[in-house]
């Protein structure tokens, strides 16, 4: 095959799979919540995997991922764009660990290893969190402030407006810990089980 044929055969073969993930997730025992998380993560493993394989294999085809978001606008996922695909793919590579939420024979190959969690484990953010919450968790580069403000949104019940306000108004750099960084987040983790968990 040529390298259009390639892309082609990629392309079309990740808007099927986007496309058949409610299939995926049908007769599963989550809140429309939980099920709108694991949608969102899906959608961004296959973008994650459909731009590996562009680079992979040298195919100078939809750097942007301008091509795939039209085909599903055009297929009628209204509201998919750029930008919301650029978040999902940073939900998937921040959150792998929520692959295990998938039905056992639907869960897609993770060629990376799935690290270790500081603070709140993957199925207490799943029970508590809303996809709002993942998506502006996965846009904070520090694993500190995101395990931060993962106990905090739940200890202080914040919703997602409520979460965003608190970042542009640096809630972290005005309440978070100054020393022993890592010792003071699982604290305050074993202290969020203890009082609300």
């Amino acid at each position: 095959m040529d390298a259009i044929e390639l892309y082609e055969q990629k392309l079309h073969q990740t808007i099927n799979s986007i496309l058949g993930i409610n299939g995926v997730l049908e007769k599963n025992h989550y809140s429309n919540t939980q099920t709108d998380i694991l949608q969102a993560w899906l959608i961004g493993f296959y973008i994650n995997d459909y731009e590996k394989y562009l680079l992979k294999h040298l195919l100078p085809f939809d750097r942007k991922n301008l091509q795939i978001t039209t085909y599903l606008v055009t297929e009628g996922m209204n509201n998919i764009s750029v930008e919301m695909l650029s978040q999902y793919k940073s939900l998937f590579n921040k959150y792998s660990a929520l692959l295990s939420f998938l039905p056992e024979n639907k869960q897609p190959t993770i060629y990376s290893p799935i690290q270790p969690k500081l603070g709140l484990s993957i199925s207490t953010l799943f029970a508590h969190l809303e996809i709002g919450h993942f998506l502006i968790l996965s846009k904070i580069m520090s694993s500190i402030k995101t395990a931060f403000y993962e106990i905090i949104i739940i200890e202080q019940k914040w919703s997602v407006q409520d979460f965003q306000h608190f970042i542009n108004h640096f809630y972290f750099e005005q309440n978070g810990p100054e020393f022993d960084l890592e010792e003071a987040i699982e604290n305050m983790a074993q202290d969020l089980y203890q009082k609300v968990i």
